[in-house]
């Protein structure tokens, strides 16, 4: 049965436990913004599960400094570079969607591009967070040199899932906001069905030959591939490939981040760990392209539109993305924020280890894990491990 925690419960947990890992309090705050956005509106692979298995054991561990701080190291009319100086990547990637708001506020348009971080949590928190501020946006991310998908036709793994978002803010209704890898589906969702002992759908792995693999640990022992948005070549696979090689493009050169295309990387015998990743945000501020609430109206009214069409025989109704994952949201508020059981024990686990009071609701009267145990983290690796890899 899933745990429910309070968004504000959600929220101080989040920060205490990244606190006690040596985040200072202003950075442990926005980062757990970007933890409870994830779980709030239904990307639970990107909140406390996250916390548990990257960001406290990288903390800890040395894989990102705590200490960090981001340096501004370039400024050219309305783009600006960060430097992420190895810091956490949630924290780094909300610092430079803040700067890319004030720039667009000032010139129309912000261009953010970071290089050194870490991993960014859910894309859409941050085009959400400009739309809340009436801005549209774009994010991106790549994952540094890490390779875990192939080009497309190609044979051996150079680039990540490179996930982006957009948003556009409306009147009076929730904001479009996508986010996306450029694959069929992330590769965490392979390793959820592999630890759930299920399969996986038909279309979201691919072997050597080109035919369809169901067995997510196909994907973990190398012998088949998630394909890219659109699958194969016949039914639109060029697009998500060339959308990733964008992304990658903009995140690593453009960045001065790592990128996983290296030459080196053809003959690497050993997986290169996500370090150096690239991130670029984009900041549009509708007063730029005429008067702002003329365009929110119609923005509201164009999304309104899609809403109201009549669903077809097989649907049950039509939406657009950003309704779905504003209405778990609220329901999240309203209900709170719901923890899958092994999220839940290894949380309570996590924060006896650390010394943070456990919430009552993670404590069932039966009890649980000796917090003085080993902790196990939620996808079966040891937690304390922290060798900068993660698979997107």
């Amino acid at each position: 049965m899933e745990t429910y925690l309070e968004v504000r419960q959600h929220h101080d947990l989040a920060r205490d436990l990244l606190t006690a890992a040596g985040l200072p309090g202003a950075d442990a705050d926005a980062a757990a913004d970007v933890v409870g956005y994830a779980d709030r509106h239904g990307y639970p692979t990107h909140g406390l599960k996250a916390l548990v298995n990257m960001y406290v054991p990288w903390l800890r561990g040395g894989r990102v400094d705590p200490a960090a701080r981001p340096r501004l190291i370039a400024r050219n009319g309305a783009v600006s570079v960060l430097d992420g100086a190895d810091g956490l990547g949630v924290v780094v990637m909300t610092r430079a969607t803040d700067l890319a708001a004030d720039t667009a506020r000032r010139l129309g348009v912000g261009v953010v591009a970071v290089r050194r971080s870490s991993h960014f949590g859910a894309a859409g928190f941050y085009t959400h967070r400009l739309a809340h501020g009436g801005l549209a946006g774009i994010a991106m991310t790549n994952c540094g040199a890490q390779g875990v998908i192939p080009p497309l036709g190609g044979a051996r793994r150079l680039l990540g899932t490179n996930p982006l978002s957009a948003s556009v803010p409306a009147d009076d209704r929730p904001p479009f906001v996508l986010d996306m890898s450029t694959t069929v589906v992330a590769t965490g969702r392979v390793k959820a069905a592999l630890q759930a002992g299920e399969d996986v759908p038909e279309g979201w792995l691919i072997g050597p030959d080109g035919s369809d693999v169901t067995d997510p640990a196909a994907y973990f022992r190398a012998e088949a591939d998630v394909p890219w948005l659109g699958g194969r070549l016949a039914t639109g696979g060029a697009k998500g490939y060339g959308l990733g090689l964008l992304v990658d493009l903009l995140c690593g050169p453009f960045a001065g981040a790592a990128f996983g295309p290296r030459r080196a990387a053809l003959t690497e015998t050993e997986p290169a760990a996500d370090r150096d990743v690239g991130h670029l945000v984009i900041a549009l501020s509708p007063a730029a392209f005429g008067d702002p609430d003329t365009i929110l109206g119609e923005t509201g009214e164009l999304l309104g539109t899609v809403s109201a069409c009549p669903p077809a025989a097989y649907a049950r109704d039509v939406t657009y993305p950003g309704a779905p994952e504003a209405a778990r949201a609220a329901a999240a508020e309203r209900k709170g924020i719901p923890l899958s059981p092994d999220v839940a024990e290894a949380v309570a686990s996590l924060a006896r280890e650390l010394g943070v009071p456990v919430p009552g609701e993670l404590c069932p009267a039966e009890g649980g894990a000796d917090g003085g145990e080993e902790r196990e983290a939620v996808d079966g690796t040891a937690a304390g491990a922290a060798d900068g890899t993660v698979r997107r």
